[in-house]
């Protein structure tokens, strides 16, 4: 109750006049100013980009690509336009540089002359890479060029996707035709497997009909073989007789006809006596025994003179020329049998050269399905030669992958993230601010029989009240004037008045044993905080002495539990930094508690300082 009694004289020194009570005011007013007007300014800058104008200038020349006249410039040009990252302005070179020189544009995007030339050159065998500038100029703004720089990429993918769509649609203008090609030489393949399973089955049948014909062929060069075998049998018997005609057949023609005539003549002595002796006894029986022997007489003669007719009637020459014939014929039937049998091995021949026909066929019909089937897949798998889908296909390979970011506990704009770091700016300079007004002890109150820590904590109270309702101040309009909207409300006013408190007490502590030495000492640990709390860059970027302080430094967990409170994260950091900050703030205390025991001891030193603020 005495450090609450303490506190309370404290501000009753502000009670009249009216500028001691606006001093006050402002001292409550310094996390607000501070804090909200850094977060005001630096909000969203980004958003904002469309309303920075910059020079495109377009000096691209068409090119032609099979025929096709292509303007990646234009085509670049009209995806600038239709991405208001920037207030694109599509001027003249000579209306950009002067405009750079005077400010009116930040800087300037040269799409050069070969732009669409070298594009094309992709679809070529010596492709070039194509490229465009950024001219920029750090006399309008450095920070600029850091956002053109950011910019960068997404002006990349730009000019990528222009470049890949220009590709894709010469490629599939060529995969059309392709796929026509393929489709014609697909049909070709099922009329050619159509046509050889027809062959197959021929050349299977005329291999079929020749193994019947092999038989048939094999029986005849036999039958060939047993009639040239009778035939010549024939000859031999035939020559024989030839030549024993030759030998025999004019001495018989002559004992034929000397047979003949004594036949005759004969045939006329019996006639005669038949009639000498049938004249006396015509009725007798040594007459009719008579006749009879003259009618076999006849017979006889008769016999006799047709062998003579037909002997003399042989000729040598005609036996001769009979014989030749059946020589003739025995030749004949030799070469018949030998004809048969070069007919067979013919047609063995003809059936080995169907069969391997018959097999060809059978593979060339397996091999021209086997080419229809592939040409029919790879058809399936080539690009459809409709223009519509080709030209949906070009675009997507022009831009073949889609980048998804997610983003487990986003933050929304770029002053939202920062506000843990400026809040943690702010409440740090109202610690430096309210000791240059409010005292850090109550001298009577020192001199006499109050505890050292009564002493202490009265001389931190009054700035810990105003620090309390300045952080409200400052949460409270940033939340309803920009929009802060944290995950956790009440964490995050928490985390406001614990890093009020804790920087308020370091601030008290330091004012308190180092006079106005700790005013410039809370100013050094502010430079170091601001570089050493990671508030904008990840501390792994900083240089090693910074990293090195990083733990050490009370912002730190200010920035780390705001961050957790107000975008999301694990909760347990931020029960981590409130803790830490808690002990910070027991830790000042306590050290402001020893440093007013030690300050009951007079010196004159301490009755008439070296240096005063």
């Amino acid at each position: 109750m005495k450090a609450l009694h303490l506190a309370l004289i404290e501000l009753r020194r502000f009670g009249r006049p009216v500028l001691r009570k606006l001093a006050l005011g402002m001292i409550v007013l310094v996390p607000l100013l501070y804090g909200s007007l850094y977060l005001w300014s630096n909000w969203d800058p980004y958003g904002n980009l469309d309303q920075v104008p910059v020079a495109v200038v377009n000096q691209d020349q068409p090119s032609t690509v099979d025929g096709k006249s292509l303007a990646a410039g234009d085509e670049f040009a009209g995806q600038l336009a239709a991405t208001p990252l920037f207030d694109w302005n599509f001027v003249s070179e000579q209306e950009a540089r002067e405009g750079m020189d005077d400010g009116r544009y930040y800087f300037a995007i040269v799409v050069p002359p070969d732009f669409s030339a070298k594009l094309s050159s992709l679809a070529g065998t010596s492709p070039e890479r194509a490229s465009i500038s950024i001219d920029l100029d750090d006399a309008n703004g450095y920070i600029i060029g850091m956002m053109s720089e950011t910019v960068k990429s997404e002006l990349q993918n730009q000019i990528n996707t222009a470049a890949y769509t220009t590709f894709a649609k010469t490629m599939f203008g060529s995969l059309g035709e392709l796929h026509t090609g393929l489709s014609d030489a697909a049909e070709g393949a099922h009329r050619l497997a159509d046509g050889s399973a027809a062959a197959d089955d021929g050349a299977k049948e005329l291999a079929e009909g020749l193994g019947t014909l092999q038989t048939g062929s094999t029986q005849v060069a036999d039958g060939a073989h047993q009639v040239a075998d009778g035939v010549s049998q024939i000859n031999v018997v035939i020559q024989n007789v030839a030549d024993f005609a030759s030998d025999t057949l004019p001495g018989l023609q002559d004992t034929v006809s000397s047979a003949a005539e004594v036949s005759q003549t004969f045939d006329n002595d019996v006639d005669k006596v038949v009639t000498l002796a049938c004249d006396d006894d015509p009725d007798g029986k040594v007459c009719t025994d008579l006749k009879a022997l003259a009618e076999r007489a006849d017979d006889v003669n008769g016999t006799v003179q047709g062998a003579d007719e037909t002997v003399r009637s042989l000729s040598v020459g005609e036996i001769t020329d009979g014989a030749e014939k059946v020589a003739a014929l025995d030749k004949g039937a030799t070469e018949v049998a030998e004809g048969a049998d070069r007919l067979t091995g013919g047609i063995t021949d003809a059936k080995t050269g169907a069969d391997e026909l018959a097999t060809g066929t059978a593979q060339l019909t397996s091999g021209a399905q086997e080419l229809a089937t592939g040409l029919d897949t790879a058809v399936a798998k080539l690009p459809s030669d409709d223009p519509a889908k080709n030209a949906q296909a070009a675009d997507v390979l022009g831009s073949p992958v889609g980048v998804n970011t997610t983003n487990e506990h986003p933050a929304g704009v770029y002053g939202r993230g920062l506000a843990p770091f400026f809040f943690g700016i702010a409440l740090w300079v109202f610690g430096l601010v309210a000791f240059l007004l409010l005292r850090t002890f109550n001298a009577r109150a020192l001199a006499g029989k109050v505890s050292a820590f009564s002493v202490a904590l009265g001389g931190w109270l009054p700035a810990g009240m105003l620090g309390v309702v300045g952080a409200l101040v400052l949460y409270v309009v940033v939340d309803v004037g920009l929009g802060l909207k944290p995950v956790n409300v009440l964490g995050t006013i928490g985390m406001c008045v614990l890093g009020v408190m804790a920087f308020s007490a370091i601030a008290h502590w330091l004012r308190l044993a180092f006079d106005a030495v700790g005013d410039v000492l809370i100013l050094v640990l502010l430079m170091l905080q601001l570089t050493a709390c990671g508030g904008l860059y990840p501390i792994e970027t900083a240089p090693a002495f910074f990293r090195a302080l990083h733990p050490f430094m009370p912002m730190t967990y200010l920035v780390d539990g705001l961050r957790v409170t107000i975008s999301g994260g694990v909760g347990a950091h931020a029960v981590r930094d409130a803790v830490v900050l808690a002990v910070i703030f027991a830790a000042a205390v306590g050290a402001s508690t020893l440093t007013a025991m030690f300050q009951r001891r007079w010196s004159m030193g301490r009755m008439k300082p070296a240096i005063e603020l």
